[in-house]
């Protein structure tokens, strides 16, 4: 115990020293034993050997597809087809395109991949319409209950099944695809058969026992005489489950297993969701004939190994001490404050990895640092806002107590002169005015914020008549906090820029409402509308949050205090039609947090 206790605190010198006798002496004892596993060793290559095959086998596949995509791609994109299939022709129209574009035989014969090509569409029942033939066939019951045909009609990308052509009646690997019309929708499939010739003679040089399974678990390519074309394959140990995998040696009870070692991959084409299952099958003749006199070789390999590895161990060593000790001296440099680190170090490994890391979390830290820095800029800057907005509504150095008791002082003469409707709107005046000049930075409840801005609507009713009228529809909770001064700034301007210039009769609607997440508040004019040039100066202002030319709150001091206290996804947009009014729309959250 003393001992390993030692062992473990020296240095990474010493210990790595330690670890490489510790490791050379077991792979002697392993040489013996390997000697006497052979087979097994041979075994494990027969297995990788066929991984690698899968994946050959694979690769050539996906050429194979890719070809024939690119042709099928190509007859789907034609434009004779696309008029045809659009236009509506009769019956002796289709004869005369017929006659003159033999789309379907000349892409026959341009593309020996392609074996035929069948249109599945539905162009009507009208005897004098549209000519149905072998290469256009009409969509049957049988053919929209068909699982493929769903398929199709689902997606508009490529899919690739097993399918009989009804020329001949016999299968192939098919590539379909919906058809659309010129407004979008549905017009039927295109199905092209792959020439089998083309993938067997891709296949030819192939000495292994191969099987080629699509999607649906049909074969469309094998090399084993029981399972021919358009059966389907499964196996327990390997199923076809919509995932890519690599490719696995089948080891449990399965009807290839017997035959010999056994691999299957599954992959995903082009990563259209289209999957292809391959199954590689060596003979166990190929092992059993392999030699068996591997231990004179092995020694000496072995002996090499073993001086070549003293060397390496030694280069190896001094070259991961230093770098050690680099990594060491940054991570100290760090611990001080010392954030300036050198921008590599030697090496691509777990190190290297490491002293990546260490920048990254250095970076980290240093924008943690910045942003707190940031935040708390920006809350300072929100509180300068919300007293810039006290001060632009009606920032003066008159006394509040002084105004109020002058206000009151007007409406008791106006009410002892027996004229009560200059009282009362000096007493809506006076709540207004105590509203404007008492507004803290602190949230209010949204029925004061309404009742803050009825005010100012009734105020505007007394000097404008029967011009102007008004209605506030409230759907959502009066206690909803909001910011003080959002929606008496919105109907000021609707007002000055809509009404007050507007010879008919104006109306401003404000309405609010709840909106999944949010909460939305639209207040609304029949006023003389924005051009369109003002229009983009507004908006670029809101984008901006450009105040140097407003004297009052305004659009976009109200936007800009949204966005900094709620977030950038929140604050005002707005709709606008010469001679019809404008619309303004408040973003506001349904969960407002404590801040």
């Amino acid at each position: 115990m003393k001992l390993i206790n030692k062992l473990l605190n020296t240095n990474i010198r010493t210990k790595l020293i330690v670890m490489f006798i510790a490791v050379i002496v077991p792979v002697f004892a392993a040489g013996i034993y390997l000697i006497m596993n052979t087979i097994g060793v041979l075994q494990e290559s027969t297995v990788k050997e066929a991984y690698k095959d899968a994946d050959n086998l694979k690769i050539r596949l996906t050429d194979t597809l890719f070809t024939t995509s690119a042709a099928a791609d190509t007859i789907y994109n034609d434009e004779s087809i696309s008029y045809l299939l659009n236009s509506g022709l009769n019956h002796d129209e289709c004869l005369d395109f017929y006659a003159t574009h033999p789309v379907v035989s000349g892409y026959r014969n341009a593309y020996s991949q392609i074996s035929d090509i069948t249109f599945y569409v539905d162009m009507g029942e009208d005897p004098n319409g549209f000519l149905y033939n072998l290469s256009f066939q009409r969509i049957t019951k049988q053919i929209k209950d068909s699982n493929w045909f769903g398929e199709a009609l689902a997606t508009t990308a490529p899919i690739w099944r097993v399918l009989k052509n009804p020329s001949d009646s016999k299968c192939y690997l098919s590539y379909i695809r919906q058809i659309k019309s010129k407004d979008g929708g549905s017009l039927g499939v295109m199905v092209v058969y792959i020439n089998q010739d083309w993938i067997e003679t891709l296949m030819e040089d192939e000495v292994f026992n191969v099987i080629f399974a699509v999607q649906n678990g049909m074969v469309f390519y094998s090399n084993i005489p029981e399972y021919d074309l358009g059966k389907v394959f499964t196996t327990p140990d390997f199923e076809l489950d919509g995932t890519e995998k690599d490719p696995i040696e089948l080891t449990g009870k399965s009807p290839l297993t017997d035959k010999g070692y056994t691999v299957a991959t599954n992959f995903n084409y082009n990563h259209t969701g289209n999957f292809f299952q391959i199954y590689l099958v060596k003979p166990y003749a190929i092992v059993t004939g392999a030699t068996k006199e591997l231990s004179f070789g092995y020694v000496f390999y072995i002996t090499s190994c073993f001086l070549l590895s003293v060397f390496i161990a030694i280069l190896f060593t001094s070259y991961f001490v230093r770098r050690i000790g680099f990594l060491r001296d940054q991570m100290h440099r760090v611990t001080v404050g010392d954030f300036d680190l050198n921008e590599k170090i030697d090496g691509d490994d777990e190190i290297n990895e490491l002293y990546n890391d260490l920048q990254v979390m250095v970076k980290s830290m240093q924008e943690l640092m910045n942003e707190a820095y940031e935040a708390k800029i920006q809350t300072e800057t929100f509180r300068l806002n919300q007293v810039e907005a006290e001060f632009k509504t009606l920032a003066s150095q008159i006394n509040p107590h002084f105004l109020y008791n002058t206000l009151e002082t007007i409406r008791m003469k106006a009410y002892v002169n027996n004229d009560k409707e200059t009282a009362d709107l000096v007493k809506k005046l006076g709540k207004f005015m105590r509203r404007c000049l008492e507004v803290k930075n602190s949230m209010v409840t949204l029925e004061s914020e309404l009742e803050f801005t009825k005010s100012y609507l009734e105020l505007q009713a007394a000097r404008f008549g029967d011009r102007i009228s008004y209605s506030i529809d409230n759907e959502i909770d009066g206690n909803y906090p909001i910011l003080p001064l959002i929606i008496q700034p919105i109907v000021e301007n609707a007002f000055v820029h809509g009404i007050e210039s507007s010879k008919s009769n104006g109306k401003i609607t404000v309405s609010i409402k709840y909106s999944g997440e949010n909460v939305i508040i639209e207040v609304e004019d029949n006023g003389q509308g924005i051009p369109d040039d003002k229009m983009s100066e507004l908006r670029w202002k809101l984008e901006e949050n450009d105040t140097s030319s407003g004297k009052s709150i305004g659009l976009t001091n109200v936007n800009k205090r949204i966005k900094m206290f709620h977030g950038d996804e929140y604050g005002l947009s707005f709709t606008s039609q010469i001679g019809k009014g404008t619309r303004v729309r408040i973003t506001l959250p349904k969960e407002v947090k404590n801040q």
